[in-house]
């Protein structure tokens, strides 16, 4: 059987892309084609006999993470998974080469690989070679790693080509991933596009004010005007249908549906319009039956299965590999891979745990002399504590009694997800729970609000007295001569001192007859820059300069609010079952301490270590070899996971 591109993929996210490929060196001739008996170049490394040179190291080398830190113990991991990436891609392609391959289906696969890059045909002959040379390969070269590729993937083929999976594997392995089979979340919602931010704070204020979206939208949006802004209604409807994400576009999508319930958005600009979304209600994700997936969760368990196969084969090809670093290598390269842990009958390598460590992007996005204290002192023991775990629950598993698939991380992911699968929370534990953590359910308070300035005091008043006997904002700004500024919606903090004093901790506002409020008169000191040295020794006066800017605000203000538990209540039960299920795992793995040894050589003395201020950005959490960089700081991922409503209605 030929494995699919979607299982391939499946096995090698699983895996890590430890198994086949390698997780670090990427699509260059190093693979295989530069032995020092090939190249004549000395060799570097010898793997059952069979040499790695030194210029395939260089090669290896090239990849911009073995670059960052070349030095301390940064340094010694990284020379250490370069090591190990080599001599697993070299025992892989020993294993392999018993494989035929002949000259037919290498050109095939070479034709193929010309077709899908546009370069087919003997009229791309110059293209396709210029293509080729840019990852350092010559026809013949690349030939040679195409044969190589093809045997590598006969050598999986034939070892999972019989697997099959049965009925209790496949049940054990929906109850240990009920959350992968789920539907989409969605919303039930009105959405109202317009040209510019300042119709779509208009329109957010009119909503908050209490207009009808359905009207609203009728009467100004740019799209869905004809559904009354209804998101999931046909043609000739104007009631909303439950849509997912890709319903809205992605920045409206991720407002709409992080108030996870109902509400109204701020206004969100994406692809040059401006969006406000009036959401109606929030339907969470629900767990699909069995009987609805059986055949996708037979799919997954099987691709599971085969990668454990394949894992386990890779296992055993390391445990009786002979691997010598040549004393005339002139790389003098390190490959003391000593066991940094022992877990009952399982020892955790240095390898494994330099792996874990330094192919998480979030660390290689950091990864610099400068950060080398946080990443050896903090981060890398707490990896360490959690291939620990993951070693206890892989071990664990057999006592659950229940048939697991898939290589030693995913069973034990699988584990942990079994023992806490029955974990419920009561209606009294929910009401505790959002009592105790009101605060992640207060929506701040807000303002749409425009400053205007003025010359004179009088001319502020006359304003004033303008805009309350109804006056339109533009025609009593012309009359007084003021000078109109949208500050957008803005909240507590966001301003100068004194205006967000006003805005959100006074009552100096007066209600205007067609909708918002207007300030009093704000008098306000403008503290001058520093003057020159010599000016201040000749005896100026700064306090003579300071100037006063005169300013009336106009404002839709929006009180601090608290979600009531009925709007928010399937967050708060998400919130609590999160917080429950990791107190099970937890318990489960405290039990398995207490039968199974358990030794850390590199444990430190936690007082020794201040907790850093620190926090990776942007990019998703790994899940190379089951260790989770989120697993580090658990808590912070949980309250990430609970509703942080600021600035929504």
């Amino acid at each position: 059987m030929r494995l699919s591109r979607r299982s391939n993929l499946i096995i090698l996210w699983i895996l890590a892309g430890a198994l086949v490929l390698g997780m670090v060196i990427t699509f260059t001739p190093t693979m295989g084609l530069g032995t020092g008996s090939r190249d004549g170049s000395v060799p570097a490394i010898v793997v059952n006999g069979e040499p790695i040179s030194e210029l395939a190291v260089a090669r290896a080398r090239s990849n911009p993470l073995f670059n960052l830190v070349q030095e301390g113990e940064i340094g010694a991991d990284l020379e250490l998974l370069l090591v190990d990436d080599l001599v697993r891609q070299e025992l892989v392609r020993q294993e392999a080469s018993r494989q035929r391959v002949t000259n037919a289906e290498v050109r095939s696969a070479v034709d193929e690989f010309r077709v899908s890059r546009g370069v087919a045909g003997r009229a791309n002959d110059s293209n396709y070679l210029s293509l080729i040379a840019g990852s350092g390969f010559t026809d013949e070269t690349f030939r040679q790693y195409m044969g190589q590729q093809l045997r590598q993937e006969k050598w999986q083929n034939q070892l999972i080509d019989d697997v099959t999976v049965s009925d209790q594997e496949v049940e054990a392995f929906y109850q240990a991933s009920r959350e992968q089979y789920q539907t989409e979340e969605r919303i039930l919602a009105r959405q109202i596009v317009v040209a510019t931010r300042e119709e779509a704070e208009a329109v957010r204020a009119a909503l908050t004010a209490g207009a009808d979206p359905a009207e609203l939208a009728r009467e100004v949006s740019l799209e869905r005007a004809d559904r009354a802004g209804a998101l999931g209604a046909g043609t000739g409807e104007s009631e909303p249908r439950p849509v997912g994400r890709p319903a809205l576009p992605t920045p409206v999508a991720t407002a709409a549906f992080s108030i996870r319930g109902p509400g109204i958005t701020d206004v969100v600009d994406s692809g040059g319009q401006y969006h406000v979304v009036v959401v109606e209600d929030y339907l969470p994700a629900q767990t699909r039956p069995f009987e609805e997936v059986a055949e996708l969760v037979r799919e997954d368990a099987l691709q599971a299965k085969q990668a454990q196969v394949l894992d386990d084969a890779v296992r055993r090809l390391q445990r009786e590999a002979r691997v010598e670093i040549p004393p005339e290598s002139q790389l003098d390269l390190g490959y003391e891979d000593e066991v940094v842990a022992e877990v009952g009958e399982i020892d955790i390598k240095r390898s494994e745990l330099v792996r874990a460590t330094y192919t998480n992007p979030q660390i290689q996005q950091s990864l610099s002399p400068d950060m080398a204290f946080l990443i050896t002192g903090f981060f890398k023991p707490a990896i360490l504590d959690q291939l620990i775990d993951q070693a206890l629950a892989y071990q664990g598993a057999e006592e659950l009694g229940v048939p697991f698939v898939g290589p030693r991380s995913f069973v034990a992911q699988n584990a942990l997800a079994y023992v806490a699968r029955d974990v419920s929370v009561s209606d009294e534990e929910i009401e505790a729970f959002y009592e105790e953590n009101l605060q992640n359910y207060t929506v701040a308070a807000s303002a749409a609000a425009s400053r205007v300035d003025f010359e004179e005091v009088a001319d502020a008043e006359g304003f004033r007295v303008a805009m309350q006997g109804g006056a339109a904002i533009e025609e009593a700004v012309e009359a007084f001569g003021g000078e109109l500024t949208s500050l957008g919606t803005v909240r507590p903090g966001q301003l100068q001192t004194d205006l967000d004093t006003a805005l959100f901790a006074t009552d100096a506002f007066e209600p205007l007859p067609e909708g918002g409020e207007v300030s009093d008169v704000l008098v306000l000191a403008v503290q001058p820059e520093a003057l020159p040295e010599e000016l201040e020794d000749e005896g100026e006066d700064p306090s003579a300069e300071i100037e006063r800017e005169i300013v009336v605000l106009v404002a839709e203000r929006t009180p601090e609010r608290v979600r009531p538990l009925s709007e928010v209540r399937s967050q708060v039960e998400n919130s609590l079952l999160t917080e429950k299920r990791a107190e099970a795992r937890q318990a489960w793995l405290e039990g398995l301490r207490e039968t199974m040894a358990v030794v850390n050589h590199l444990d430190v003395d936690p007082a020794a270590l201040s907790t850093p201020s620190f926090e990776f950005v942007d990019e998703p959490p790994a899940e190379d070899d089951g260790v989770a960089l989120e697993g580090l700081l658990e808590e912070e991922a949980e309250d990430a996971e609970s509703d942080d409503p600021s600035g929504q209605d």
